[in-house]
């Protein structure tokens, strides 16, 4: 199974309808919006070292194509994008790929692994934010206006999308709805809907909002982490293995007002229906992992005022304004067991750990020496997410 990096999170957008300099502009990125400020601080392949601002890039319509060098699906996605390149290259259109990897990392991708584009390596978590990358591949159209047009994935990107693009007409739909879009149907007259469909594609993406949510290629784990918040163990039976395990296109909606419960209520019955899973939330006393501090720590740890980009690439948790559960997670997915934040350490923090080794046995040894953190194993009572399938 392919490993799929997804990074989720709510988003309350707020931007006002302008055009003019980086002051002016949004925050975050939103469709039929003028785009957040660009800046980019280092540039390969491309007439200029740098980006400052969209006045660098005026006359010019743009593919920014977020993505990374251990990305399956951007690796798989680069062929595609490279066709629409060679196709367009006399048109007014840049193809810019940007990454947070280091410049000497992309380099040595490069090699194997030629892109026709602009690459933009190093780039600073402020562009992941105001683009609302939250998993890669991620793919924003931005017209010569500087407006975005679309938010997708490189497969929904077209000649005939480029062509509306370049155009500044907005992008043709086909028969498939957007994420968050019923067919025929404008997201706003939708009172209430689930669906649910095996994923078309190989991208990934996901958007959240109080009372929907909506996702290509996404597991159903994110789907339950939005229901009924992260879960301390997903307890899935062997008959309901194969369907935990699939990729899905999902769309949520549900009637603001109504209740939690019946938020839950009307999503289950639709997963019950279409895939015979029944889910049970269960409270148990276990004996788990306790992630706590380290006498002398913690080390290396900075705290920060806002929050910022998370994720894990490769065998390294890299935080830049976060809590410490990103790291219980992944410690929890190598033990195969429940970790438990009990650090006391509230707020945003910035912090990276490597599992150099990968060996279980001194998990604890690498925590204390770069986080003064330890590991201890405790009787505490967590929460159970209970996945069965009955026989029909």
């Amino acid at each position: 199974m392919k490993l799929r990096a997804l990074l989720l999170a709510v988003v309350i957008l707020g931007c006002s309808a302008c055009s003019g300099g980086g002051s002016e502009r949004p925050r975050f990125a939103a469709k039929n919006k003028p785009a957040p400020e660009l800046r980019l601080k280092k540039l390969l392949n491309a007439p200029a070292a740098e980006i400052r601002g969209w006045q660098a890039l005026k006359g010019r319509a743009v593919i920014l194509q977020f993505w990374a060098t251990w990305c399956e699906e951007c690796e798989e996605a680069i062929p595609h994008l490279n066709d629409l390149a060679a196709a367009f290259a006399d048109a007014p259109v840049a193809f810019i790929w940007v990454t947070d990897e280091t410049e000497a990392d992309v380099k040595e991708f490069l090699k194997s692994h030629p892109v026709k584009g602009w690459i933009a390596p190093e780039a600073g978590a402020g562009i992941f934010r105001s683009f609302r990358v939250y998993g890669r591949p991620h793919t924003v159209l931005v017209d010569k206006d500087a407006v975005v047009t679309d938010i997708t994935v490189p497969g929904a990107v077209t000649q005939d999308a480029i062509r509306c693009l370049l155009a500044g007409a907005p992008p043709k739909r086909t028969g498939r709805a957007s994420p968050g879009e019923a067919p025929g149907k404008a997201a706003a007259d939708v009172l209430a809907e689930f669906y649910i469909a095996e994923a078309a594609g190989a991208g990934s993406s996901a958007s959240y909002g109080p009372d929907r949510m909506s996702g290509t290629g996404i597991p159903l784990k994110h789907a339950f982490d939005f229901l009924f918040g992260r879960a301390d163990k997903l307890d899935i039976k062997p008959q309901a293995a194969r369907a935990m395990n699939g990729f899905y296109d999902i769309r949520f909606r549900f009637p603001k007002g109504r209740g939690e419960k019946l938020r839950r209520e009307f999503f289950l019955k639709g997963l019950e229906t279409a895939l015979g899973l029944k889910v049970k939330e269960l409270s148990r006393r276990a004996e788990v992992y306790i992630l706590k501090t380290a006498p002398g720590g913690p080390l290396n740890v900075t705290e920060k005022k806002n929050p910022g980009a998370a994720g894990l690439e490769g065998g390294k948790c890299a935080v830049d304004g976060g809590s410490f559960g990103l790291l219980s997670g992944a410690l929890s997915e190598r033990l195969g067991e429940p970790v438990l934040d009990e650090t006391g350490l509230r707020g945003y923090y910035a912090y990276s750990f490597d599992f150099k080794s990968g060996d279980k046995k001194v998990f604890n040894t690498e925590l204390n020496s770069q986080l003064g953190l330890r590991l201890e194993r405790r009787l505490r009572k967590i929460r159970v997410l209970e996945v069965s399938r009955p026989e029909p």
